[in-house]
């Protein structure tokens, strides 16, 4: 079964390279934006383009005892999501009027903070939180992810055709080649937006 392109297209490649990819070669093409698509993904520890089916993931958080008691949860930080459809504690499926989903006026939604009104609570136990969500940062990729992909993309495809080079760099395991000082700029360009979106695990 062919690759689908989530971030790029053999079109904005060609656009970017101002040539037309032969037919034959398409195929090759979309197994290096597959290839680019997945180093993205593990570079930055996300999904720019989130699912389009709910599915569910399971979490817990730990107690810390107190003199008073275990410490009351009202905060679950989670994975990158665009939509929650259900949450559920203990097997038991909370109303959506019982919590909140933040950051409130973006994506991706990264936490679920319980109503004080409520009387709910994350109850402390071994992956007992279950989150079924559309799973992933964005609806649609960035602007400036579809520009990464592409500029690496295009890369490969210089370096394949053993372009004479301004310079060229690793990227997982193949090498990438560009064959001027401004497509270079686009290189380090797109390195930095990566570093901008790598995720922070705390």
């Amino acid at each position: 079964m062919p690759y689908t392109p989530k971030y790029t297209s053999v079109g904005e490649i060609e656009n970017y390279l101002l040539t037309t990819i032969a037919d034959t070669f398409k195929a090759q093409v979309e197994t290096w934006i597959g290839v680019i698509e997945s180093y993205i993904d593990k570079y930055t520890d996300r999904n720019f383009k989130a699912d389009t089916s709910a599915t569910t993931k399971k979490y817990e958080v730990e107690g810390l005892a107190e003199s008073f008691g275990t410490k009351i949860r009202k905060n679950l930080f989670i994975d990158d999501c665009v939509e929650i459809t259900e949450l559920k504690i203990n097997d038991n499926i909370i109303d959506p009027t019982d919590y909140f989903i933040y950051p409130a006026n973006e994506l991706p939604k990264t936490r679920i903070v319980l109503d004080n009104d409520s009387g709910l609570s994350f109850v402390v136990g071994q992956q007992n939180i279950e989150v079924k969500a559309k799973w992933g940062y964005s609806v649609s990729p960035p602007n400036d992810i579809v520009f990464v992909a592409t500029v690496l993309v295009a890369g490969i495809i210089n370096y394949g055709k053993g372009l004479s080079s301004v310079r060229s760099e690793a990227i997982g395991n193949y090498s990438v080649t560009y064959g001027d000082e401004i497509s270079w700029q686009d290189f380090q360009r797109a390195k930095e937006i990566l570093d901008s979106y790598k995720k922070l695990n705390i």
